[in-house]
């Protein structure tokens, strides 16, 4: 496996992190490494990704575990329509189950990937396109980094292309709370990573 730059683990981490806290409510054990983990962002570091990441910190330092997960539920969770999606189809088709999500599932099997037997969501959930960014950046065991023409591309057409509406709905939701703050580092976070792309 090739050696992963510091920088590139860190990127990883947070689309690790991302991925975990749209996939399912955050344990304690989560909320309180949020809180105080601060490999981040130092003290010194002023940028809206910073910021919105203190305010993150912040509001995991207060939260609790089970008003977090009421919050999730009221969020995500629905036997009808959820009131914020998570799914790339929505906001690209306006249904679930459309185009968008047939050309992800080909982009992934020529990558050689596929859905864990393990995840019920469809590969167009946020949390999935996370965990697909998270690999392409660090690799695992069997496969290297991807080349960075390879992530850039796979972020713009699959998660770009509507993660602002993605966080605008989080963080306009009636019902959310502590997951306003995380659309609004998500958002300082994808808006990062488009940035350092267009430089690369």
């Amino acid at each position: 496996m090739s050696e992963v730059l510091a920088e590139d683990q860190a990127r990883a981490d947070v689309y690790s992190l991302l991925s975990s806290l749209l996939y399912q409510p955050p344990a304690p054990a989560l909320l309180q490494s949020i809180a105080t983990v601060d490999f981040i962002c130092n003290d010194v570091q002023d940028s809206e990704f910073c910021r919105a990441w203190r305010a993150l910190q912040q509001s995991a330092a207060v939260a609790k575990a089970e008003a977090v997960k009421e919050e999730f539920d009221a969020a995500f969770i629905s036997t009808g329509r959820a009131a914020v999606m998570l799914y790339g189809s929505y906001y690209l088709a306006g249904f679930l189950h459309e185009k968008p999500l047939a050309e992800l599932r080909d982009a992934l099997a020529r990558m050689a990937m596929a859905r864990r037997d393990d995840r019920h969501e469809s590969e167009d959930h946020i949390s999935a396109l996370c965990d697909v960014m998270r690999f392409l950046i660090v690799g695992d065991r069997d496969a290297a980094p991807a080349a960075l023409e390879t992530q850039r591309d796979f972020f713009r057409h699959y998660i770009a292309s509507w993660h602002i509406r993605l966080c605008d709905a989080m963080e306009n939701a009636a019902d959310t709370r502590f997951y306003k703050h995380v659309a609004r580092f998500a958002r300082a976070f994808f808006d990062l990573e488009n940035e350092a792309f267009e430089l690369a």
